[in-house]
């Protein structure tokens, strides 16, 4: 079981794509974007893969999310965790879905094409 630590702890959200899951609320739907990596969009090659993939790293379980920026478009920008997966971006990107956004990640996801990621402090 997760312990809910972090700065937003949520259940129920639902990928919009590789990058992007949704959490529905009344009246309001909060888009949370993942911090660090950049997948392909829905309608791109490979957004479709990248969304289940998501998807299924997600179905089902709490996330664990830290804030850690908040982008152009008023989205959190968030580093987030579940009971069994212990970043979410890493795994995206070492299951080959997204790619390491060094401009913003400075490199933290280098490592996870390969099978790790590297354990850096966000901005």
């Amino acid at each position: 079981m997760l312990t809910c630590l972090a700065a937003i702890c949520v259940t129920g959200a639902v990928a919009i794509d590789g990058d992007t899951v949704r959490l529905d609320s009344p009246g309001k739907n909060l888009r949370l974007r993942l911090w660090g990596i950049s997948a392909p969009e829905i309608r791109e090659p490979g957004g479709v893969e990248a969304s289940r993939a998501l998807a299924a790293l997600i179905d089902g379980q709490t996330l664990a999310c830290d804030l850690m920026d908040v982008d152009r478009y008023g989205r959190p920008v968030v580093r987030c965790a579940t009971a069994t997966v212990a970043d979410l971006s890493c795994e995206m990107v070492r299951q080959g879905h997204a790619k390491d956004w060094p401009q913003y990640s400075r490199g933290a996801y280098v490592a996870a094409a390969e099978g790790g990621c590297i354990n850096r402090e966000g901005p």
